[in-house]
C-alpha cells in the first residue's frame, strides 16, 4: 500500500469516527466535511438527499458548504421535482456531469433547478444511498468548475456513500423506533384517560338515572297519585263541580307535560324524526323556558345537514354536548342569548355553542362534571372540545369528516375498539379533577 492509500484510508477511518455515536446528522455531515474536502475531493458544495421512510415519494436535503433553498429549514421536496429524480427514483444508482448547466438530466419542466446556477454547480457526482438493497437516499458533490472530477473522484464517492449509508440506515430506523414507542405510549396514556373518564361519565348517568327516579318519583307520581285520589271523590259526588274538573284537567295536563320533559331529556325523539337541527332548536326551547330571565336563541346550520347522513352514534354524542354546553349557559352564566352554529371545513365539523353571559353564577366553579362529561364524550368519538371565555363563552366541537364518515359500525362501537382510542383527545388524569366549567 503506497503512502496515497495510507492518506486515504486514514481520512476515510476519520469518516467513520465522526459517524459514531452522534445522533445529528447534520452535524456529522460539518464534522466530515473537512476530512472530504482537504484530504479526499475538493468540493464546493456537498449533500445528502434523504428519501422520507414514510413518503416514498419525498425527500429532504442536508447541506454543507454553499447553501442553496433545497436544504432550507429541512423542507420536503417532490423526488420527481429534483434534478437527480433518476437516483431518487432507483433508476440509476450514479450520475456524473462535467457541467450541469448544460447537462439536460438536471433540467425539465417544474424541476427544482435553480440552485444548480444559483451556486454556480457545474461539475457534480451523484451517488445512491443503499442498505440491503433498500434506497436511503443520495450523496451530492459539486463544485464550481467544469470537469473538475474523474474516474477517481467517482470511486472516492462511493466509498463515502458505502460508509454513511449504514449511518443513515440505523438513524432512520432508531427515529422510526422512538416514534413508535412514544405512539404507543400516548396511545396507552389516552386509552387509561379514556377508561377514567368514561368511569366518570358512567357514574354522571348513574347519578342522572337516579336523578330521574327522583323526579318521577317525587313530582309525577304524586302529581298521578293526587289526581287519583280526586278522581276517585268526584267518582262518589253525582254533580261534581265544574270547576273541580277543570282544577282537575289543568293538573292531568301539567303533569303529562312534565312527564314528556323527562322522556325527551332521556331520549331525543326529535333527533330520531327530525333530525340534529330540529332538535337542537327543540333543546333550546326546553333548555329556555320557565327561565327568570328572556334568552333568546338560534341555530344555524350551513353543513347541509352531514352530520345526519353520518353514524347515529356521532350524532347523539354530538347533540348531547350541545344539550349539556346550554344547560351549563343556561343555570350558570346569567346569558341572555344563546347561539348554535355548524359549519364545515375540508376535513372537519365545527359546532359551536356561545352564550353572551358576563360571568359564571357564584358558586359555579364547585360542579366540573358537565365539563367532564363533554370532554370525555367528545373523545369517544374520536373529536376535539375547546372551550373560550371573553365576552360570553363558548364550547366549540370539532369533528373530523373521517371520524364521521367511518365504517365503524355503532355495534362495533359500543366496544370501544383501540382504534377509537388511538384517535381520540382525552383529557389527561392529572387534570380530570381540576376541570373548569367554562360556560
Amino acid at each position: 500500500m503506497d503512502d496515497c492509500d495510507d492518506i486515504k484510508l486514514e481520512h476515510y477511518l476519520a469518516i467513520s469516527r465522526a459517524i459514531g455515536g452522534e445522533l445529528d446528522f447534520q452535524k456529522v455531515l460539518n464534522r466530515i466535511a473537512g476530512a472530504v474536502k482537504s484530504k479526499l475531493i475538493d468540493y464546493d458544495h456537498m449533500d445528502v438527499a434523504v428519501v422520507l421512510p414514510s413518503d416514498k415519494s419525498m425527500h429532504v436535503a442536508i447541506e454543507t458548504g454553499v447553501k442553496t433553498i433545497w436544504g432550507i429549514d429541512g423542507k420536503k421536496q417532490e423526488n420527481a421535482l429534483s434534478p437527480i429524480r433518476q437516483i431518487l427514483s432507483g433508476e440509476v444508482d450514479l450520475q456524473t456531469t462535467n457541467d450541469a448547466w448544460e447537462d439536460a438530466r438536471f433540467h425539465f419542466d417544474g424541476a427544482i433547478d435553480a440552485p444548480i446556477f444559483e451556486a454556480n454547480l457545474r461539475s457534480r457526482i451523484h451517488v445512491s444511498l443503499n442498505v440491503h438493497g433498500e434506497l436511503l437516499g443520495a450523496l451530492n458533490i459539486s463544485a464550481h468548475m467544469k470537469n473538475a472530477y474523474g474516474d477517481r473522484e467517482v470511486e472516492i464517492a462511493r466509498n463515502i456513500a458505502d460508509l454513511i449509508s449504514p449511518y443513515i440506515y440505523a438513524l432512520i430506523k432508531g427515529e422510526q423506533a422512538q416514534a413508535s414507542a412514544s405512539a404507543e405510549g400516548a396511545a396507552r396514556g389516552r386509552e387509561q384517560s379514556l377508561r377514567i373518564g368514561a368511569q366518570k361519565l358512567t357514574d354522571a348517568m348513574e347519578a342522572e338515572r337516579q336523578r330521574l327516579g327522583m323526579e318521577l318519583h317525587d313530582q309525577t307520581l304524586a302529581d298521578l297519585s293526587s289526581i287519583y285520589r280526586r278522581v276517585k271523590r268526584l267518582a262518589d259526588d253525582v254533580r261534581p263541580e265544574v270547576r273541580e274538573l277543570h282544577n282537575l284537567s289543568d293538573t292531568i295536563s301539567r303533569c303529562t307535560t312534565e312527564l314528556r320533559g323527562i322522556i325527551e331529556n332521556a331520549k331525543p325523539g326529535v333527533l330520531d324524526l327530525f333530525g340534529l337541527t330540529q332538535a337542537i332548536e327543540a333543546q333550546l326551547k326546553r333548555s329556555t323556558q320557565g327561565v327568570d330571565r328572556e334568552i333568546s336563541t338560534s341555530v344555524v346550520d350551513t353543513t347541509s345537514d352531514v352530520l345526519d347522513h353520518g353514524a347515529y352514534r356521532i350524532r347523539l354524542a354530538v347533540f348531547r354536548i350541545i344539550q349539556e354546553a346550554v344547560t351549563n349557559a343556561v343555570k350558570h352564566s346569567g346569558c341572555t342569548a344563546i347561539s348554535v352554529r355548524l359549519s364545515q371545513t375540508s376535513d372537519h365539523i365545527r359546532i359551536e355553542v356561545a352564550n353572551d353571559g358576563s360571568k359564571p353564577t357564584e358558586g359555579w366553579r364547585r360542579s366540573t362534571g358537565g365539563v367532564n362529561n363533554i370532554r370525555v364524550r367528545a373523545a369517544l368519538i374520536g373529536a376535539e372540545v375547546s372551550f373560550e371565555r371573553g365576552d360570553g363563552s363558548k364550547t366549540i366541537l370539532s369533528v373530523p369528516l373521517d371520524v364521521l364518515n367511518s365504517q365503524i359500525s355503532d355495534e362495533e362501537f359500543s366496544g370501544v375498539p383501540s382504534a377509537v382510542f388511538r384517535r381520540a383527545v382525552a383529557v389527561p388524569e392529572s387534570e380530570l379533577p381540576r376541570l373548569e366549567n367554562t360556560e
